[in-house]
């Protein structure tokens, strides 16, 4: 009696371990974080930045002042260059992503898979357990066009009237692709504008004629029926609205008989973040050196709460991190010199060999081997040699 009462008590307190397991593991699950669209990329194939498939890059770290309340509410707007992934990298912020984030190129929609090192992105992130995780982020390129001109020596290129100055740092293999480089061969260019309005490429794409034509800059003058943006002149369509002087301007459409015949032309914000955004991390070039007297103003958006650095240079490249403080304006509690990018020249030019060869060594030049005569049928072949059967003992025998 008392042996079977002990078992059905034994019996009674495994079930209840047991349900105390299975709600133990399910807590775990729910609680365990997904694995990133990120995270299953990297077991594909390592990658090389100079191949533009987006590991590596230069680092830059900057005190970024994040919203620790970790309820999701308000933001952190973020512009500047994609300089590694894990999480994307831009400004010395590590920003998380999944399937929810919303990823555009110049306005149009596409896919986490079209993120490149050295890319100009912005985005808005909220603040969720510490982290940052991106709901919208936009590749935006400078200028997508035709080359107008170019010079490899100075390593600089006119595109859609736009100077753009690339910086290959002496890597052999990017000079030499970007030696292939044509007048008339279209490209995309990722990078930031310096305060005469030149563009300092972090990346050049090679593209194809059928890619979007766009640019985005500071509107200069504006008439009746045209906007100027740097060396172009864009007409307006009849009856539509112009961009202001000073506003940023993006305008896309198409190559028509050799002109740009634009379809959007748009007057926007230089900081086009939503009102739920609190905190702005700005990638830029210094408009003037550190003690002038005159108020700081980069792309139209006006910085106050404190200065350049002791010692900045026009034109050094900084981060500034602060409070979204009006329409076009931050109040900056940090502004940091960070480190100049190297462009990351990705022009199919280097899949051109023949174009950076010497020109003996290139096969069409090659001369054709001289005709020789020969012999017509096949010759004589000896006869087959028929060697003599063995007799071999039939049976099986014992191994020794």
């Amino acid at each position: 009696m008392t042996r079977g009462h002990d078992n059905k008590q034994r019996v009674k307190a495994l079930r209840v371990c047991a349900g105390a397991l299975l709600l133990a593991l399910l807590a775990g699950c729910a609680s365990a974080p997904a694995p990133t669209m990120m995270a299953a990329a990297s077991k594909s194939k390592p990658a090389d930045p100079k191949n533009g498939d987006g590991i590596g890059g230069t680092g830059i770290f900057a005190a970024i002042p994040i919203n620790s309340r970790g309820d999701g509410i308000g933001g952190t707007g973020v512009k500047g260059t994609i300089t590694g992934f894990g999480s994307i990298l831009v400004n010395g912020l590590k920003l998380e992503f999944d399937h929810t984030t919303n990823v555009e190129s110049d306005g149009k929609p596409t896919t986490l898979d079209a993120l490149r090192v050295g890319q100009i992105v912005e985005g808005v992130a909220r603040t969720k357990d510490g982290k940052l995780s991106l709901a919208t982020l936009e590749i935006q390129h400078a200028v997508t066009g035709p080359i107008g001109a170019i010079d490899h020596n100075a390593q600089t290129l006119t595109v859609l009237g736009q100077r753009v100055r690339v910086n290959l740092a002496g890597d052999r293999d990017a000079v030499a692709a970007f030696r292939t480089l044509r007048a008339g061969d279209v490209v995309s260019v990722s990078g930031l504008r310096q305060a005469d309005g030149l563009i300092i490429a972090t990346r050049v794409d090679e593209a194809g004629t059928e890619e979007r034509i766009m640019l985005r800059g500071t509107a200069g003058t504006v008439g009746a029926n045209s906007v100027r943006v740097g060396d172009l002149e864009i007409a307006l369509a009849p009856g539509a609205a112009a961009p202001k002087a000073g506003e940023q301007v993006f305008a896309a459409g198409r190559m028509i008989n050799g002109q740009f015949t634009p379809d959007v032309v748009l007057g926007k914000n230089p900081l086009s973040f939503d009102k739920d955004v609190t905190d702005v991390s700005l990638e830029a070039y210094a408009p003037q050196a550190a003690g002038n007297t005159g108020p700081l103003v980069i792309d139209g958006i006006s910085i106050t709460g404190t200065a350049l650095p002791a010692g900045t240079a026009l034109n050094d490249h900084i981060v500034v991190a602060g409070k979204l403080s009006g329409p076009g304006a931050i109040a900056a509690n940090s502004i940091t010199t960070v480190r100049t990018m190297v462009t990351i020249n990705a022009a199919k030019g280097s899949l051109r060999p023949a174009a950076v060869r010497n020109a003996p060594e290139r096969f069409e030049r090659v001369a054709p081997r001289p005709n020789i005569e020969r012999p017509q049928g096949r010759p004589d072949t000896p006869a087959a040699v028929t060697r003599p059967g063995i007799e071999r003992p039939q049976g099986t025998f014992p191994m020794s």
